[in-house]
Order: structure tokens, then C-alpha cells, then sequence
């Protein structure tokens, strides 16, 4: 059966983290409640480029990761991650690790899931180009010494596949790629598979993106990341909503989710966090990166449609807010557009100011931060809000956390190529 069944109820059951500013999902809450920045000097970087700063996971250790992290994981489990991943490319590491985490949080580890009906939706696309990047200089200097098993790795259905082979997850397969949209375009697929009953349970990975000098360089020819102010002061480059924030500051990491129906977690007495409302995604129709509130309110307004929400039922909103000059204007006039009145009255944040912009896993890094938020009563600070932009003028929670008790939450990503998304979260009811 494939027709969508929009009674179907969908919650979250299992989160997962690996980001600058924590490797587990306790880490990742206690940055978020403080505003701890994961910012910092490039440490591995071709020091010819403009691009001087970003959320920098190079020195990522999976066995210590395992180690620290894994030790309530099943040991068979943790052994067998070790050794699928050891050799993987670095994307593959990262997104697997808060992939792992979410599936044994979800205490799919404990239970017995018929494999077939558990899918796995990855958001991403490039996501090894750093890899390939390596392999080419290899390439230049001696074309045998390149990795052997190269002609698998980089291609974006190694990661996929890779964590699916982990987890054994039979069901449903593949790839989003939506640039910075990727990560709610995942959660709408995954969304779409169970109500249209192709799955009982999905994994949504925010895959990671490694990055390279390359497209660091080119974003910086672009003027879209922060590269001229900040360089000797990182933590500070990240500053949506404030007068001075002048691009966005590039970071690396990976979030997941676990995605299932309300009839199975509640059979297996699993935890859940939320439900999943709704999602829409809308286009520009253009392949500039110029941000266009048309859009933007579109999907906006789909995914209150698809969850049946009322603006005035709108507690908070994550916002994609990347802190560049015309994204972070045209995001507030969308909301206001959006929300009406009720904008004025909600916070509305930016978890980029303390990660940085992640890229294609922005939107399931941000997700788990909203979730967090909603199941701890509180509300975590936009940072580096010192000076604000008088011509912005909601609630951004300036740097510091408050209490906060909310019921529906909204979270938007905005993607290069006018790819506009958002999802709506909410407490069970």
C-alpha cells in the first residue's frame, strides 16, 4: 500500500550526536544550556586558502568514540562498529557514530524489529569530497598508492550502506540531497515512508560533510562564509541576528533520528520524545544562493498544513539562521509573515551560533537540539548576540539560556539552489 496516511502518527524514539560541542547526547545538552562555542583555527588545513576558521572535527578518534561513548552499547555491537568502520572515510565514521547512538537509544538494540520494516533515509550529497580530494593529490604524486577500495568509498551510498549493514536495516534505503535543506528533506522522506506504510521505523542520518580546502575556498570567493573578521577570535564568528555577522562559519558533524509509528513504540514501551507533526519543502525555482521569503513562507506554511497547527500554536521556532547579512533578514520576515503576532510573542534561536552551519546534516543537528529543548523545559542561547541588528526585532534568546516550556516546535532549513524546508515537532498528545 502506498497511499499516504496522514493519520498515521509519527514520533521520535531515538536521537544521536557527534558535533564540536559534544560526541553524546548529554554532552550536546549541557553545551546547548551554556552556550558553548565549537569553533576554532582550522587544524588541518591548506593555510593558502581564505578560509581561516570553522567547527572542526579532523582529529575525530572512532575507537576512543566507541570507547567514551559505548560503553552501554551492546559489547557485540560496539566491537562489530569498530571494525566495519576502521577503515571507512571519515564521513562515514561520523554519521555512523550518531547513527549507532540513536538506533540503541531507540532500544532497537534490545528488541526484536523484523529488519525489513526498519528503512534508513541519509541526507547529503559530496559528502566524501574530502576523500576524494585526498586521493586526487595521491593520484598526482603515485596513482598506485591511492586506496584501494576507493572506487566504493566515494561514492554517497557508501555511507548509507555502511550504516545500514551495521544496524541491519532492511527496509527502505537511500539518499536525500538537498544542500542545506538536506537534513528536513530526510525527515519528510522518512516521514512519507511510514505514513504510506512502507516502513514501521526509519533511521535518519544527517550525514557529515568533511571539508576541504576546495569548496572552502569557494565559498569564501562567494563572500557566503565568514573569513575576514574573525579569524584570531573564532568562537565569536558565528553571530546570527548580530550587526556585524558576515557569513556563515562551516562546521562539521552528523545528528540522527529514529523515526516510528506511535502504535510501535507504544507496544515496545519505548521512550518518546515527540511526535513528528509534519514537513513541507518548497523551491525558488532559482540555482542562486539568494535567499527569497516567497519560498520560504511556502514551505513554512505546508508544513503547519501537513500538521495540522495553527500559527497561534506555535511555542518556538528553530530558525536556519546561518548568520549571513540577507539569510538571517529575509528568514525574520518569513517568520513574521508566517506567524503573525505570535512571532513577536515566542523565542526563536539558532543553534549554528554555537555548532556552526554543519551543511547537509544542519537540519538533524538542529532537530536534536529542539527536541532537547522540548524534553529539558528550556530555551538555549543564540551566542555572540552582542550587538543586535536593530532592524531584527524577535526574541533570539541573546546569550544566555532561560526556562521555557513548549508544546510545538518549528525548525527551518534553507538550502543553496532555493531549496526551502521546515518540519513541525510536538509534544505527545
Amino acid at each position: 500500500m502506498s497511499t499516504i496516511d496522514r493519520d498515521r502518527r509519527v514520533v521520535i524514539t531515538g536521537i544521536g550526536i557527534v558535533t564540536t560541542i559534544g560526541e553524546n547526547i548529554k554532552e550536546y545538552l549541557e553545551s546547548l544550556q551554556v552556550g558553548r562555542s565549537g569553533i576554532t583555527r582550522w587544524k588541518h588545513m591548506d593555510e593558502r586558502i581564505e578560509s581561516k576558521i570553522g567547527g572542526d572535527m579532523s582529529d575525530f578518534d572512532l575507537e576512543a568514540h566507541l570507547g567514551r561513548v559505548g560503553g552501554h552499547y551492546p559489547t557485540e555491537l560496539a566491537q562489530y562498529a569498530f571494525k566495519l568502520l576502521r577503515t571507512t572515510p571519515r564521513s562515514g565514521q561520523l554519521t555512523a557514530a550518531a547513527a549507532l547512538q540513536s538506533y540503541v537509544d531507540a532500544g532497537l538494540s534490545d528488541v526484536s524489529v523484523p529488519s525489513e520494516r526498519l528503512g534508513h533515509v541519509l541526507s547529503g550529497t559530496n559528502l566524501n569530497a574530502s576523500y576524494i580530494y585526498e586521493n586526487a593529490l595521491t593520484l598526482k604524486d603515485d596513482p598506485e598508492f591511492i586506496d584501494p577500495l576507493y572506487g566504493l568509498y566515494c561514492l554517497d551510498t557508501d555511507v548509507l550502506s555502511v550504516i545500514s549493514e551495521l544496524l541491519r536495516l532492511k527496509g527502505p534505503s537511500f539518499t536525500v540531497g538537498g544542500a542545506c535543506g538536506s537534513g528536513n528533506l530526510a525527515l519528510m522522506a522518512g516521514l512519507d515512508l511510514i505514513r504510506a506504510r512502507r516502513a514501521d521505523a526509519v533511521l535518519v542520518s544527517g550525514g557529515a560533510l568533511p571539508l576541504d580546502p576546495v569548496v572552502l575556498q569557494g565559498w569564501a570567493i562567494m563572500d557566503a562564509i565568514s573569513w575576514r573578521s574573525f579569524n584570531d577570535d573564532p568562537t565569536r564568528a558565528s553571530r546570527p541576528f548580530a550587526l556585524r555577522r558576515e557569513g556563515f562559519v562551516p562546521s562539521e558533524g552528523a545528528g540522527a533520528v529514529v523515526l516510528e509509528t506511535w502504535e510501535s513504540a507504544r507496544a515496545r514501551g519505548a521512550h518518546i520524545y515527540c511526535e513528528l507533526l509534519g514537513a513541507a519543502s518548497a523551491s525558488d525555482a532559482s540555482r542562486l544562493p539568494k535567499p527569497a521569503t516567497e519560498g520560504q513562507v511556502r514551505a513554512m506554511r505546508g508544513a503547519l498544513l501537513d500538521a495540522a497547527i495553527e500559527p497561534a500554536q506555535v511555542d518556538y521556532v528553530n530558525a536556519h539562521a546561518t548568520s549571513t547579512p540577507q539569510g538571517d533578514r529575509a528568514e525574520v520576515t518569513t517568520i513574521k509573515t508566517v506567524l503573525g503576532e505570535r512571532a513577536y510573542q515566542i523565542p526563536v534561536n539558532s543553534t549554528k551560533s554555537m555548532v556552526g552551519h554543519t551543511v547537509m546534516s544542519a537540519a538533524v543537528v538542529e532537530l536534536v537540539a529542539t527536541i532537547l529543548q522540548m524534553e529539558n523545559n528550556f530555551v538555549h542561547p543564540t551566542i555572540n548576540l552582542d550587538e543586535p541588528d536593530p532592524e531584527l526585532d524577535l526574541d533570539f534568546v541573546p546569550n544566555q539560556a532561560r526556562e521555557y516550556r513548549m508544546n510545538v516546535a518549528i525548525s527551518n532549513s534553507f538550502g543553496f539552489g532555493g531549496i526551502n524546508s521546515c518540519i513541525v515537532v510536538g509534544k505527545l498528545r
